[in-house]
C-alpha cells in the first residue's frame, strides 16, 4: 500500500462511485478496500459500527483529499457542488460501512482484510461465490477458505491457498498459471473450471476437472494431468497420487456440474424430487407446506447451488447444507384445490 506522510493512498471519488454501483474492475475493488481498511482502527469480526466516529472520519478523510480553496468571488453554485460533492462522498463510504457491518454481522462469507491479505471464509450453510482479482470465480462449499495476498496476483501468476472444498471457473490466461494451493496438492491451470476437495483430516484429496487441462503435483513430487471428465486421488497417508476417470452413477451429476432444467408451473415437492434424481442427494422439506409452493422456471446450465438460490427466492425460503442432506426452511404455501 502506498502511503504519503503515513495517511493513505488517495482515491478518486469516481472509483468510489463505481465501486458502490458494482462498476468497477476486480483491481480496482481491492485498491477500494485497501483504502477503506486504512481508515478504520477495527477490521476483525468483532468489531462494533460506530456511524457518527465514522463519519467524522470519512470527513476529515474527504477533506484531507480535496480540500477547499474557495475565495470570496468564487460563484454560489460551484461552493454548493463542492458541498454536494463531498456530502455524497460521505454518503457513499457510510453506505459501504454499513455494508461492511452488517455483513460482519450476520455472519456472511467473510473477507478479512490484513497486510494486503485476503482471507475469505464460507460460515454460511450455503454455497457462495468468490471472485477474484482477476475475474476467476470459485464457488465455496460452507466451511471452505480460500486465503491470498495483492502480490499472488502479479504479471506472471496467480496463486491461492484452499482449505475445504471448491468449484472454480479460472479466467484463461497463457501468460499467468493459475495455482491452487492445498494442504498436500498443488493444482495449476491456464484456464479452465475444475473442482478441489482438500480438507484436513479427510484421508484422500481430488481434483475433478470439466473443462480444459489440469496439472496435479502432490507433496513427493508426483505429477498427473488431467482432462475434463478426468479426476486425480491423492491418499494422505501412502502418499500416491493416482489419476482416474470420474465415476458415473446412473448419469448423475456432480453437485458442481452446469444442469439445464425447466419447470412449469411445477411444485416444490415435484422440483425437490427432480433435483434430487439429478444431484443423486437428499433434499428435506422441514415444513410440509412448502411442496405446495409453485415454481415456473427454466434454468440453463446452471449448477445445484444456483438453482437452489433462485428456487428460493421463487418459493421465498431458504436452504442449508447439512452433512449430506439440504434442507428448506420456510412458511410454506397453501393447498391449491
Amino acid at each position: 500500500m502506498n502511503h504519503k506522510n503515513g495517511s493513505p493512498r488517495d482515491i478518486s471519488p469516481d472509483l468510489l462511485k463505481r465501486y458502490v454501483e458494482g462498476q468497477c474492475t476486480p483491481e480496482e475493488a481491492f485498491q477500494v478496500d485497501e483504502w477503506y481498511a486504512s481508515l478504520s482502527d477495527e477490521t476483525g469480526a468483532a468489531a462494533a459500527f460506530d456511524q457518527p466516529r465514522h463519519l467524522s472520519k470519512v470527513q476529515d478523510e474527504i477533506q484531507r483529499q480535496s480540500p477547499l480553496q474557495e475565495t470570496p468571488v468564487m460563484p454560489l453554485r460551484v461552493r454548493r457542488l463542492r458541498t454536494f460533492m463531498n456530502y455524497a462522498a460521505a454518503v457513499v463510504l457510510l453506505v459501504g460501512g454499513l455494508t461492511t457491518w452488517f455483513l460482519l454481522s450476520q455472519n456472511k462469507t467473510l473477507l478479512k482484510l490484513g497486510r494486503n491479505t485476503y482471507s475469505t471464509v464460507n460460515k454460511t450453510h450455503q454455497v457462495r461465490k468468490h471472485v477474484f482479482p482477476d475475474g476467476s470465480e470459485a464457488w465455496l462449499n460452507p466451511g471452505t477458505r480460500v486465503t491470498y495476498t495483492k502480490e499472488d496476483f502479479n504479471a506472471k501468476s496467480r496463486e491461492v491457498t484452499l482449505e475445504g472444498e471448491a468449484f472454480f471457473e479460472v479466467t484463461h490466461d497463457p501468460s499467468r498459471p493459475f495455482y491452487v494451493h492445498g494442504e498436500s496438492v498443488q493444482v495449476k491451470v491456464l484456464g479452465t473450471s475444475f473442482n478441489v476437495r482438500a480438507n484436513k483430516g479427510e484421508a484422500e484429496y481430488e481434483v475433478s476437472v470439466v473443462t480444459g487441462k489440469v496439472s496435479v503435483t502432490a507433496d513427493k513430487g508426483r505429477e498427473v494431468t488431467l482432462l475434463p471428465h478426468q479426476q486425480a486421488v491423492f491418499k494422505v497417508a501412502s502418499g500416491e497420487l493416482i489419476s482416474e476417470e470420474v465415476p458415473v452413477v446412473a448419469e448423475k451429476a456432480p453437485l458442481w456440474q452446469p444442469v439445464s432444467l425447466a419447470f412449469t408451473d411445477a411444485k416444490l415437492g415435484e422440483v425437490v424430487k427432480r433435483l434430487e434424481e439429478k444431484f443423486d442427494v437428499k433434499i428435506r422439506l422441514e415444513n410440509p407446506n412448502l411442496e405446495n409452493c409453485r415454481v415456473k422456471a427454466t434454468f440453463d446450465q446452471n449448477r445445484l447451488s444456483e438453482i437452489l438460490d433462485m428456487t428460493m427466492q421463487i418459493v421465498d425460503a431458504r436452504y442449508a447444507m447439512q452433512n449430506e442432506e439440504i434442507v428448506i426452511r420456510g412458511e410454506g404455501c397453501a393447498a391449491s384445490e
